[in-house]
């Protein structure tokens, strides 16, 4: 419409040059409008913010890039000899963790922000976890464990991206009903089949799998 301005006067002004001048002045200031409207539209764009304007829209969910991680420390061993551990039979090496303090990632936090205005803004049940699940990483199986007790679990199974895995079970992204215990994520990982008539133990409906937890 804004460019359509100027010819939109009556043709005997036409050749009023000063006239389409005046007339010009509202697709001048229109399109700058109109610019400065697309542009603060498009820095709500999650997708294509990045940087500074993913901070700015952290800002507006409450939710910042910091975080405190925790580091897995593997279990080392040493000298096969007699079970000795650098020469000392009575020194051990176990896994501990530490934790250590970092800011996310445009991928990430991108993953996150989005995750946390799911959260702000839904209700709760069991319908809009497996939306929110979907929305964030669209697993191809996905199942909401309600123990009927207070408590819950998610088991999800599919292609998911490394950064997804670890948003799932480090960054707190999934909906918590108040007063409910969640018991956390169960990637299911491999199928395992008995016997030839494709039942399990007689059960033609249950399965089994290997899971990652958290």
């Amino acid at each position: 419409m804004i460019e359509n301005v100027p010819k939109r006067a009556y043709s005997q002004y036409r050749n009023q040059p000063k006239f389409m001048d005046w007339l010009a002045i509202a697709r001048r200031m229109g399109g700058s409008i109109s610019d400065a409207a697309v542009a603060v539209r498009e820095s709500y764009d999650i997708d294509k913010a990045r940087g500074a304007q993913l901070d700015t829209l952290g800002r507006i969910v409450v939710f910042n890039r910091d975080f405190i991680g925790q580091l897995t420390m593997q279990t080392a061993e040493f000298d096969a000899s007699d079970g000795a551990e650098c020469g000392d039979e009575e020194a051990t090496f176990s896994e501990a963790r530490v934790s250590d303090d970092a800011q996310m990632a445009d991928d990430l936090y991108r993953l996150a922000i989005k995750a946390k205005i799911m959260k702000n803004n839904g209700p709760a049940t069991i319908e809009s976890i497996i939306e929110e699940m979907v929305f964030l990483v669209g697993p191809s199986f996905l199942r909401i464990n309600d123990l009927e007790d207070m408590r819950f679990s998610v088991e999800f199974a599919g292609d998911i991206t490394e950064l997804q895995r670890w948003a799932l079970f480090n960054a707190n992204l999934i909906q918590i009903p108040q007063g409910v215990l969640f018991m956390g994520f169960f990637e299911l990982t491999s199928m395992v089949e008995f016997d030839d008539a494709d039942s399990e133990f007689g059960d033609d409906e249950a399965q089994f799998s290997d899971f990652i937890g958290g």
